[in-house]
Order: C-alpha cells, then structure tokens, then sequence
C-alpha cells in the first residue's frame, strides 16, 4: 500500500506542474484503474501487483525497490484497510481530474498533453474506467462520489472534444435513472454530471462549442422531456422524503438554466431546451407547493434571470459568451412563459406566496441565541417577483397585435389591468399600508 501511495504522489506532483512522463502509458494505467482490491493492496509488492493484473515486459509499473509490505494484525487490518483504500483511490481520481483538466488546457506543453491524452483513452477503452466511475455512484461515502461525479464530467467532456463516442454506460444510466421521477441519489449524480459537462462547454475557448453541445445533446433531448414531466407531476405532501425531491429540484433547475442559456447563446433549438417555454404552468405549479420558502425563491430567481436574458451568467464559471439579439423562435418562446405568468398571478398566484418566515442568510436562518427576530417581509423574492411580473408585462405589451389592445378594450387588456392592481393591492397589503 505503501509503495502504492508513493507511486500515485509521484505521479499527482508531476502531473500537477504539466510535467511529460516519461515511462510507457500501461505503466501509469496500473496506478490510476480504481479497480484494485483492498487485498492488492494491502499484501502486493510493486512487481506482484504487475504479474497479478498481467502486466509484463515494458507493461510493468514504475519500479520502485521496496521491500514487501508487513501484514497488519487481524484486529486492526479491516478499519485500516478501509481507511488506506478510499485514500487510495480518492487519490486516483484526483490525479485522472487533474489529468483531465491538463489535456482540455491550452496551457500545457504539446508532448506532455500527448501523453496524458494517450493515459485517458487507455483508461477509457480498456480499463473501462467510466462505468466503474458510475458504480462509485452507489457507495454512501459523499466525498467519493463526488469526486467520481467531477471525474465522469470531465471524462465525458473529453470523449466530446475529442470525438469519441459518448460512453454507452453513461447514456444508458442516464436513460434508466431519468426515464421517471425516483428519490434515488443517482438521479442527483446524474443531473449533476450532465450540468457540469454543459458548464464544461461553456468554459471552454474552443470554436466548436455549439458542434459539441449539439452532439451532447442529442442523446438526452427526449429523457429531459420525460423527467421533466415526472418531476413536476409529483404531489408534494404525497413525498416520503421531501428533501430528496427538493435536492432533485435544485440540481434541475441548473441544468435547465444552463439548457436555456445555451439555447439563447449557442443557437440551438432542441426540445429540451425549450421545455419550460412549452410547458411553464408545471414550473408556476412549485410556487403553490406546501415547500421551504428558499426553493420558491430559487424557482422565481430563476424565472427573472429567464424574462431578462440572464440565465446561465452566475452558472458558468468563466466569461458567458456575449447575447445576442434574440431570434423570432426566442422572443416567442419569452412570450409564451410571460403570457403564462400573467395567467397565474391573475387566478390568484400571488396569494399562495408568503414572503413572511425565516430569511435565508449566509449565516443561516436560525435567529442566535440573545438576538430579538423582527419580523418583516423578504424583501428579495418580494422584488423579484414584482420584476418578474413588470417584465412579463413589458413583454406582453411590447406584442400586442392591436390597437384595441393597446388601448385597453380587448379582454387582454383587462386581464394585464386586473394583474397590476393585484400587485399594486399585493405590495400595499405587505408594507401593511392596507
């Protein structure tokens, strides 16, 4: 194990600088497959590890001239174990992120990016790497499954720029774990590693991001349709672990900001991007949710960073690319979810809306011990949902179709009257002026 450690500490400090490696790229396969049993491990010299997994010739790992390795006593060798192999192998998929991360930089010096892209197709086609990555996603160690979910991401952005067919077991896991609403935790993984590949495009200097993003998403536009519907179907007070669906809803509500935002600066026009524009009342229906406050808030952030061409600046890490003006199918698409919004503020939206409660700060909601709570309205979703509707009806009006409309004697416009006096008589009744 020892020696082991050594090894991948080597290998983490090399590649951390750009270094070119100079052994053959099987040798570093042997360290970086996460495969390796704690037995290998623990009782394996350097050269035992190499004929056990048949390595041979100029296959064998880097030489290191240890003696083997002591066994532990009975009583002490199962906790150590555990503890020495999720070090070990939290230490693997450290060195293949940053390995990862080294290949998609522009920084890195030509024949060391040679190497480490050669080490990465390797550990893609014959160590299979990816669904073992998948499998990871099943282990209740939190930390480890995040790190695989940051690896599988990269991963998989890397077989994108690289024109390689998208894993098979990726796309499938996706399709299983999607193809309906589960309170599982591979929902999460999913949906979180499916946002950061989008975050991935987006990031990156390369001119072909809308080739990528299309070719990425045409294995995923019917499932998001799908999950879509299922989520937003759920009965709330029906849920058995409300904090499952609320991590679902947040983690989707990413990925379809960043799905919109890609739409509006990458051009696309895939069905899963325009999901919400097609069907907005399911998104409206969380607001009258029994749910916490702060998933409210997020839902009506989100719908203002929509109206205002501002999804996806606070997702990306990195410059978003410069907006636009938006297309004929766009500015449809913006009116449609306006039209929707006014509808539900006037059958009454706003009166589901409390925006009394505990505030959400970054030190918490909880009032600390000796501190008198004053009770006042949340003044954030307060105003974002004002602009919200100020927008939707700039929106609206900008499109209205005729005169008659705009000067008030169509049924429309008496709609667009009646939803600002409710938000006018909404504001008044806050400020407790009525």
């Amino acid at each position: 194990m020892k020696v082991f450690c050594e090894v991948l500490e080597q290998l983490y400090k090399k590649v951390l600088l750009g270094v070119t490696l100079e052994n053959d790229s099987h040798d570093y396969i042997f360290y970086l497959n996460p495969g390796v049993s704690d037995q290998d491990y623990s009782t394996a010299t350097s050269l035992e590890w190499a004929n056990t997994y048949g390595i041979q010739g100029r296959h064998q790992p880097i030489s290191v001239g240890v003696a083997p390795i002591a066994v532990a006593p009975a009583c002490l060798k199962t906790n150590s174990l555990m503890s020495s192999s999720r070090e070990v192998m939290l230490l693997q998929l450290t060195v293949i992120k940053v390995m990862t991360t080294r290949i998609l930089s522009v920084k890195t010096e030509f024949h060391a990016k040679e190497k480490y892209r050669d080490i990465i197709k390797i550990l893609l086609e014959s160590a299979k790497v990816d669904s073992k990555l998948i499998c990871m996603f099943q282990n209740s160690d939190k930390l480890l499954c995040h790190m695989a979910a940051q690896c599988l991401a990269l991963l998989l952005y890397f077989q994108l720029r690289e024109k390689i067919t998208l894993s098979n077991s990726w796309v499938a896991f996706c399709q299983k774990n999607l193809s309906e609403y589960s309170e599982s935790n591979k929902a999460i993984y999913c949906l979180w590693t499916l946002t950061a590949i989008i975050k991935e495009i987006f990031k990156d200097s390369c001119s072909q991001k809308t080739e990528i993003l299309k070719q990425f998403l045409t294995h995923f536009d019917t499932i998001f349709e799908v999950f879509y519907n299922s989520l937003f179907s759920q009965h709330f007070e029906n849920c058995q672990d409300t904090s499952k669906i609320v991590n679902i809803l947040i983690c989707f509500l990413e990925l379809l900001e960043l799905l919109i935002a890609s739409r509006i600066y990458l051009k696309l026009h895939f069905t899963c991007q325009r999901i919400l524009f097609l069907k907005p009342s399911c998104m409206l229906e969380v607001i009258t949710w029994p749910i916490q406050a702060f998933v409210k808030r997020k839902v009506i952030i989100f719908l203002k960073k929509c109206l205002l061409f501002k999804v996806g600046e606070d997702l990306c890490r990195g410059s978003v690319p410069p907006l636009m003006p938006p297309d004929r199918h766009v500015a449809m698409d913006m009116l449609a979810l306006a039209n929707a919004i006014l509808q539900a503020v006037n059958s009454g939206l706003l009166k589901t809306l409390s925006v009394y409660g505990k505030h959400s700060f970054f030190g918490g909601d909880e009032v600390q011990p000796g501190c008198e709570h004053i009770a006042s309205p949340d003044h954030v979703i307060l105003r974002a949902a004002s602009l919200v509707i100020m927008k939707s009806l700039e929106i609206k009006f900008q499109n209205c179709s005729s005169a008659s409309e705009m000067k008030g004697n169509s049924p429309n416009s008496f709609c667009m009257q009646r939803v600002i006096i409710s938000i006018v008589i909404h504001n008044y009744q806050i400020s407790g002026l009525i």
